[in-house]
């Protein structure tokens, strides 16, 4: 459309006023409006009958009343802080629970895996030829990893009867084997 215009005018819609003041009356009409309505306190004058140049009389609030306000505010934000303190540490209390029972599952998960490889290996040490020459240093490994587990369970569960008795064989066994080695010994004396 700007492209049809001449350019005389062109140069007379520039010459246009872009915005138009609604006046004076328009500003009164709508502040006698909301005053009539109870939007808009109703003025004090003094000395004029510009309805600009009012002062508007501030309202006075019984002194309880601010009170009141104040109290209700700090009550409002103390509850906020209480119930996001409860929500928080459950949030909390739930990720932790999350996190080690997941940890559990996940040891327990690397012990039955390790105890499976450790059956395995035993079953391959039973099934190989007899002749086998380092045949009783695997047995001695695996009964050294035997004795390091009962251990290991007497330390987490200390009230467990098996791992007791499990130690305690193991202790015979060393009993045995010091007599023996023992009785075994040659003394020679100058």
């Amino acid at each position: 459309m700007m492209d049809e215009l001449t350019a005389a005018e062109r140069q007379a819609l520039d010459a246009l006023p872009r915005e138009s003041d609604p006046g004076q009356l328009l500003e009164e009409r709508t502040v006698r409006a909301l005053r009539e309505q109870g939007l808009l306190a109703t003025a004090r004058v003094s000395g004029t009958t510009d309805v600009s140049a009012a002062h508007v009389a501030p309202q006075s609030r019984p002194w309880w009343r601010s009170a009141a306000a104040i109290a209700a505010g700090i009550a409002l934000f103390a509850g906020g802080m209480s119930i996001g303190q409860v929500l928080g540490s459950r949030q909390t209390a739930e990720a932790f629970q999350t996190v080690f029972e997941d940890g559990d599952v996940r040891l327990a998960s690397q012990v039955q895996r390790t105890g499976s490889e450790y059956v395995a290996a035993l079953e391959a040490l039973t099934a190989a030829d007899g002749a086998a020459a380092d045949s009783g240093q695997a047995v001695e490994v695996a009964l050294t990893a035997l004795w390091a587990a009962a251990n290991e369970i007497v330390r987490l569960a200390p009230d467990d009867p098996l791992a007791a008795r499990i130690l305690q064989g193991f202790q015979a066994r060393a009993q045995v084997m010091n007599r023996y080695e023992a009785s075994n010994q040659l003394l020679v004396e100058f």
